[in-house]
């Protein structure tokens, strides 16, 4: 199972002028870093919840079909899922079957539609499962995960200001943010 980004997010989700505002930057020398700042700890709150913040085209690759999809259906991650573009059904030799009328979305599930049934994935073949994800545009991602990306990169910088060579780790009021955004699996 592989993901991989078809359409990478418009913007990030903190603007670059929001972001050195926050870390308290008033100069242009650092720009550079604070985009690379503001890259690596929206990936890492993104990791840490399992969920992408600025919505983007992701595709999921199964070489099975996922043994819940005719049951409560296959959970499509990262979340939060907002829509299927689309089901192919590939061969060994690439040939591909468009097979996404045969599915909804439900949920952040992939479920088959009533009445439908998966089809045989050939010999050496996969299915590919492209979807949107994330909460909409920068400007719909909810604030406090806001907070949690520019505090993550507020330790980054911090760390690497006072050259102690520590790892920065997940601050614990970011820990408390991201609480309230994490799956509970029953």
């Amino acid at each position: 199972m592989t993901l991989t980004v078809i359409t990478p997010p418009a913007t990030p989700p903190v603007a670059l002028a929001e972001m050195k505002a926050f870390l308290r930057i008033g100069h242009d020398s650092e720009d550079t870093l604070v985009a690379d700042l503001t890259e690596a700890a929206t990936g890492q709150v993104e990791g840490l919840l399992g969920k992408v913040l600025v919505t983007r085209t992701l595709e999921r690759c199964y070489q099975a079909w996922p043994p819940t999809l005719s049951g409560r259906g296959a959970h499509l991650r990262p979340g939060p899922v907002s829509a299927l573009t689309s089901v192919t059904v590939l061969d060994a030799d690439d040939v591909g079957e468009d097979v996404t009328s045969r599915f909804k979305l439900d949920c952040g599930r992939l479920r088959l539609r009533p009445w439908s049934f998966a089809p045989a994935i050939p010999a050496g073949g996969l299915v590919k499962v492209r979807f949107e994800a994330g909460y909409g545009a920068a400007s719909a991602v909810p604030a406090d995960l806001i907070l949690a990306v520019q505090r993550m990169a507020q330790e980054t910088y911090r760390s690497a200001e006072f050259g102690d060579g520590r790892s920065p780790g997940v601050p614990r009021d970011v820990e408390g943010l991201l609480a309230a955004y994490r799956e509970i699996r029953l």
